[in-house]
C-alpha cells in the first residue's frame, strides 16, 4: 500500500469554549523482509521471553492495560527489545521503522530529532484473545507509538478519537495485512478485534522516545 497519512481533525471552533484537535497517523507497507521467518523466531523465542520478570509499575503488575494477562509476552513488554535480537530479518526491519518514521516527519513536516531511541516488543494473541483499549503514553514527553503486522488473519488495530471515546467514538479502522506498519501519536487509544483464527496472531508494538526511559530502550539515532 502507498503511505498515506490518517487524521482525526476537528473542524473549525465556532465558540470560544468549544474542543479542538488534530491527531495524526501514519500507514504504509514495509517489503523485503521475510515475515514468515520472524513469525516463527518470534515463536522461538516466547518461551524465553516468558521466564522473564513481569512488567511492574509503581508496585503493581501491568500488560499495559492489554487484557492479555501474566501469561503473555506483552506483561513483559519493557523487559526485552526486539530489535536487539540478531536475526536478519530483525535487523532489516529496524532499518525500515527508521526508515518510515523519517518518511513520516518529512510528509508532514516536522524536523527530525538527533536522538532516537526505541522499545520494541512482540504480542501473540491466540484465537479468542483480545487486545483491550489503552494509550501508550499521555506524559509530557509522549512521542511516537509503532504496530506492525506479522501474522494476521481477519483482524483489525482499532485506533479511537482520544478527544471522542465515551459517546459515539470516532474510531478508525486499521485492517491487519502482513507488514501492514502504522505509527501514531502515543497518545491515541487502540484495541484490537477478537482473534478468531488457527494460526497465532502475531505484530511488533513499539514505542519511539526522543530519551532513554528506560533499560531497554535502544538508541536508533
Amino acid at each position: 500500500m502507498k503511505p498515506q497519512i490518517v487524521k482525526f481533525q476537528s473542524p473549525p471552533a465556532e465558540t470560544p469554549f468549544a474542543p479542538e484537535w488534530h491527531f495524526v497517523m501514519f500507514e504504509g507497507q514495509i517489503v523485503d523482509v521475510d515475515f514468515s521467518k520472524i513469525a516463527d523466531y518470534i515463536l522461538y523465542k516466547e518461551k524465553e521471553i516468558l521466564n522473564l520478570p513481569l512488567t511492574i509499575r509503581e508496585g503493581k503488575f501491568t500488560d499495559g492495560y492489554t487484557g492479555l494477562g501474566e501469561k503473555s509476552t506483552t506483561a513483559r513488554f519493557d523487559k526485552f527489545n526486539v530489535l536487539t535480537w540478531q536475526h536478519p530479518e530483525i535487523q532489516k526491519l529496524k532499518k525500515q521503522i527508521l526508515d518510515f518514521y523519517d518518511l513520516f516527519l518529512s510528509t508532514i513536516e516536522v524536523p527530525g530529532e538527533d536522538h532516537l531511541y526505541i522499545q520494541c516488543w512482540a504480542n501473540i494473541l491466540r484465537k479468542g484473545e483480545q487486545i483491550q483499549p489503552h494509550i501508550h503514553s499521555v506524559k509530557p514527553d509522549c512521542y511516537l507509538g509503532g504496530h506492525i503486522c506479522v501474522q494476521c488473519e481477519d483482524t483489525a488495530t482499532n485506533y479511537i478519537n482520544p478527544i471522542n471515546q465515551i459517546n459515539d467514538p470516532t474510531v478508525y479502522r486499521s485492517k491487519n495485512v502482513i507488514g501492514k506498519i502504522t505509527l501514531f501519536q502515543n497518545c491515541i487509544p487502540h484495541y484490537t478485534d477478537i482473534h478468531n483464527g488457527t494460526k497465532e496472531r502475531i505484530t511488533i508494538a513499539f514505542d519511539l522516545s526522543l530519551a532513554k526511559n528506560g533499560d531497554n530502550f535502544l538508541k536508533i539515532r
